[in-house]
């Protein structure tokens, strides 16, 4: 058997050159050709364009407190470490499970002919942990979109959508109501249905009534998606009926790099992967809620998919000083193209070659009373991290998606 360092670099090179597709075909035919892992515990279904993967988090928290399940939970992106994907209360996926069932995905996709992506593997990785595992439930979050995406192959006991903002329009559509239905795609019929307050009710409302399912709107004004999201998150577990206690605790629960405060050399840092302009709007709220007064001193890096002018638009109102950065993996918008974003003559603004330079320059320029505020693109992320010191699994290779290399 493979190492765990050789398959994941397996499983990158995939990433590298099969690319993104969506469609459930593959998936359908693996999870029959290997007896219907993703049938094998109960699910509840989680998409939307922000905050659905710390709601994710938050049910699978107050699932396991309450004591009578075992939970799995599937996210992504990660973060530092591929592992951080797939969890089971809380644990991360063992290094030696992953090659155990990655060597099998491999044989049998090879055996079959069957040309998976990188997240087709990942996502049937967590579908057969979690039923080797035996978990009583398991929370999935969807990679993308929701009626073509991989994890669609499961009929959950419930189904949430989150928020809906202009988000990959290049893959889902270029309006709300294109967006909104292709994220409604995950409603099943006579399953129960939760959605966050921004989610376009009447949409939502016609595919649930062709369902059969039962439709539930969270209400409320909120400053900021911790409070949104906790407000999803409870009615989700209510509806779960998981106990008052157990439902607090969970709420408790939060992913990294999501309004995450460190203090490194004397300075406040917070790390947030708001990366659109619903989610840059709604952290900027959440940070003067906290530090009204303070400058903000931004690093900030972001996806070439993304509505650049409007993130720019919110970020410079805001900010003070400027330090760009690009992601390693390519999908970064690159710094020159960034940069030209700006007027020629702002002097606040600059340009590095490394997230490292990054803040090592801010922290260095900075005066006390500044926050740095790290944001965008979750691809930034671990080599801020691992500048900030912050002690965690890191995998030797990049693992994230990446822009597909040319042949």
């Amino acid at each position: 058997m493979n190492s765990y360092k050789n398959l994941i670099d397996k499983l990158f090179k995939v990433n590298l050159f099969s690319g993104m597709k969506l469609g459930l075909k593959n998936m359908l035919l693996l999870n029959d050709i290997l007896n219907f892992p993703a049938n094998q515990f109960k699910t509840i279904h989680v998409a939307g364009s922000n905050g659905k993967g710390s709601v994710s988090t938050k049910i699978a928290k107050g699932l396991e407190e309450s004591g009578n399940f075992k939970v799995g939970l599937y996210t992504s992106p990660h973060i530092s470490c591929f592992r951080e994907r797939i969890k089971i209360n809380g644990e991360m996926i063992s290094e030696i499970d992953v090659e155990i069932i990655l060597t099998q995905l491999f044989e049998i996709t090879k055996e079959h002919q069957i040309p998976c992506t990188f997240f087709e593997l990942t996502t049937l990785l967590a579908f057969i942990y979690f039923a080797k595992s035996k978990v009583d439930m398991a929370v999935i979050e969807t990679g993308l979109g929701g009626r073509l995406d991989a994890t669609n192959i499961i009929t959950p006991i419930l189904s949430v959508i989150t928020s809906i903002s202009l988000d990959h329009t290049e893959i889902l559509g270029n309006t709300i109501e294109e967006i909104t239905l292709e994220k409604a795609g995950i409603i099943k019929p006579k399953i129960p249905v939760i959605i966050g307050p921004k989610v376009p009710f009447d949409i939502i409302q016609a595919v649930a009534l062709k369902n059969k399912s039962p439709l539930f709107q969270v209400k409320g004004n909120f400053v900021n998606f911790e409070d949104e999201n906790n407000e999803i998150a409870k009615n989700a577990l209510t509806l779960l009926n998981i106990s008052n206690d157990s439902i607090a605790k969970g709420l408790l629960a939060k992913p990294i790099c999501r309004m995450e405060i460190i203090e490194y050399l004397g300075k406040t840092v917070i790390l947030d992967v708001a990366h659109n302009p619903d989610g840059l709007s709604h952290l900027i709220a959440a940070v003067r809620e906290k530090y009204p007064q303070n400058p903000l001193r931004l690093i900030f890096g972001l996806s070439e998919s993304k509505d650049i002018s409007s993130c720019l638009e919110i970020l410079i109102a805001n900010g003070s000083y400027f330090h760009l950065v690009s992601a390693r993996n390519g999908r970064g918008l690159p710094l020159s193209e960034l940069k030209k974003k700006f007027p020629d003559n702002q002097k606040n603004v600059f340009a590095h070659p490394s997230i490292q330079n990054a803040i090592d320059e801010a922290c260095s320029k900075s005066d006390p009373s500044e926050i740095l505020l790290i944001c965008g693109t979750f691809f930034i992320m671990s080599d801020a991290r691992a500048t900030l010191l912050i002690d965690e699994p890191i995998d030797a290779i990049d693992m994230n998606e990446r822009k597909k290399d040319p042949l």
